[in-house]
């Protein structure tokens, strides 16, 4: 080979050498690999269809709140002026749990009760001195008859000029007799006086007030306890707007949250179960209330704080200890749905549905079969009651 090929041979061989450092840095020489994407797997699980007993439940969390409750207001519009009570606290029948500004009212509420005892005090001696004028008259008219009789034995025992004497007499004394009868039928016939008249004016102004005052507060119904209290003192309140809810804790319910698709499956002969804690294990029996509602018949015009299909109620056993409930506090339900002690049962996971249409896949051996689902019934945690032409062992595809 000649110096001149060699030296070009030399010259091409540094330039690749160059070339390939320069497009390798980075990646430190080496290729870089193409990922090759992975095939999914759809059907991944076999389901076995199997035949035993299932239980479908429901478990709720509920509050232990009393059977019967009210909610107050006021019937008048204004600003609260005092509270004297705060949710759980205990009432007493005729407590005023709060009340409106009522200053003026108080003031002349006390006038006309001082005007009543006035007048009623004015009535009494009315009444005292008409009682005396009636049996005055009385006596006045025995007396004047005994007068009578007196002369009219004169009369018959007299002649001559004192006969006419003991006539007159005997017209002076009948003539005085028929006026004490006259005097003494007035009295008798008197029936509202013009005292009487002044004490019912009087007692109708302070029924007035004292209606006007109660409108503007709010009275305890029962002895109980204040669930809720939703006003607060200087607030402005309207009329009828629901300002307390208290309960009478005599009798318990329990409340849990209105659920519209479990409580057309729920009927009083629904097996229920209450649990106080995790580490009672027995529980006590318990009785789904359909309809009820504790809140007692609302007033005409009264605002609600509450509507009756914001909850659902279950009886408590008198079995449940009382010192063991309380108002306000949490208790467990175990509702039991249904039971089946042989049904066809799949994991909820084994059911494909389309368009509304629940259906399975069926492995029999190369080949598979569509297997429609009649009906879901009972449903557990892990398992499914299916209504459908399938047999215990059927091995079902998974989605």
């Amino acid at each position: 080979m000649s110096r001149t090929n060699k030296s070009i041979i030399l010259v091409l061989t540094i330039f690749v050498a160059f070339l390939s450092a320069c497009s390798g840095e980075g990646n430190a020489g080496q290729p870089t690999p193409t990922p090759v994407p992975q095939v999914s797997n759809y059907e991944r699980s076999i389901f076995v269809v199997e035949r035993g007993p299932i239980v479908e439940e429901r478990t709720l969390i509920g509050e232990i709140v009393p059977s019967r409750q009210e909610e107050l207001f006021f019937r008048a519009s204004g600003y609260v002026s005092r509270m004297a009570f705060k949710q759980g606290d205990t009432i007493k029948q005729g407590d005023i749990l709060a009340e409106l500004q009522v200053d003026d009212l108080l003031n002349q509420l006390e006038q006309a009760r001082i005007d009543l005892e006035v007048a009623q005090a004015n009535l009494d001696k009315e009444k005292a001195q008409f009682a005396y004028d009636v049996e005055k008259a009385k006596v006045d008219v025995f007396t004047l008859q005994k007068q009578v009789e007196l002369a009219q034995t004169a009369v018959n025992q007299s002649y001559g000029l004192e006969k006419q004497r003991a006539q007159a007499n005997l017209e002076i004394a009948q003539q005085n007799l028929k006026l004490a009868e006259m005097r003494l039928q007035i009295l008798e016939s008197q029936s509202t006086t013009y005292a009487e008249q002044a004490v019912k004016r009087s007692q109708l102004a302070v029924e007035r007030l004292e209606k006007l005052l109660a409108e503007r507060q709010i009275i305890a119904p029962f002895d109980g306890i204040v669930l809720r209290s939703i006003i607060r003192p200087g607030q402005s309140v309207d009329a009828f707007f629901t300002s307390f809810i208290v309960g009478d804790p005599t009798d318990l319910v329990v409340r849990v949250q209105y659920d519209s698709e479990l409580v057309t499956r729920l009927s009083q002969d629904t097996e229920v179960k209450l649990f106080l804690n995790e580490k009672d294990t027995e529980g006590y029996p318990a009785e789904y209330l359909p309809g009820f509602l504790p809140i007692s018949a609302k007033v005409e015009g009264a605002s609600s704080a509450r509507s009756s299909g914001d909850f659902m109620y279950f009886a408590v056993s008198k079995d449940v200890p009382r010192e063991q409930i309380r108002v306000g506090r949490s208790v467990t339900l175990k509702i039991i749905l249904g039971k089946k002690d042989d049904a066809l049962l799949l994991p909820p996971a084994a059911i494909r549905e389309y368009k509304g249409l629940k259906f399975v896949i069926v492995q029999e051996g190369e080949k598979r079969r569509r297997v429609e689902i009649s009906k879901v019934g009972l449903k557990s945690l892990d398992r499914v009651e299916v209504i459908a032409d399938l047999q215990p062992g059927d091995q079902v595809v998974g989605p």
